[in-house]
């Protein structure tokens, strides 16, 4: 068996693959998903606030080796995002599929909103310029249509056999 620490890294470099090489092929007006986020708040809906802010962590630090922002950003970005899914949201199992899928929209908007104002607040002029809501809109349900690929992997990364709101087999 493989253990969960290299699962997760396993996890979090194929999405880093995906997110240089695939994602961009699909872009909507220069606008992408970011799946690197996305796996932060699978992390935190999976994983607690325990494991959400150590897989937002990683998951914004691969991110800051592909982007031109200061280096840290995005990792402290992750961080924040993971770490509140899972203490708001973190292991439940009731709820429904649309309370998941706006869970993982909600997230995705806060944690792009907070990544813009943090690097404005940084001197990062070039996110001034872009057109906010059209890019949480693509983030959002871009995520939440992706979010089932990224429960499963993440689900097996933490080592689940099956995600918890599942029936056992």
């Amino acid at each position: 068996m493989i253990p969960t620490r290299v699962r997760l890294i396993l996890v979090l470099a194929g999405g880093l693959v995906l997110q240089a090489s695939v994602v961009p092929v699909f872009a909507i007006d220069g606008r992408v998903v970011d799946i690197m986020m996305l796996l932060a708040v699978a992390g935190g809906l999976l994983g607690g606030a325990d494991r959400g802010v150590a897989i937002g962590f990683g998951a914004g630090l691969g991110t800051d080796l592909l982007v031109q922002t200061p280096f840290g950003l995005w990792a402290l970005v992750g961080a924040i995002v993971g770490y509140s899914v899972g203490v708001v949201f973190g292991g439940f199992s009731d709820g429904g599929r649309l309370l998941r899928l706006m869970t993982i929209g909600t997230a995705l908007v806060v944690g792009t909103a907070t990544f813009v104002m943090l690097g404005r607040l940084l001197g990062q002029d070039f996110l001034a310029d872009i057109s906010l809501v059209p890019v949480l809109l693509t983030v959002s349900l871009g995520g939440m249509v992706l979010s089932p690929i990224a429960l499963r992997s993440m689900a097996w990364g933490l080592g689940m056999d099956r995600l918890p709101w599942e029936q056992s087999r």
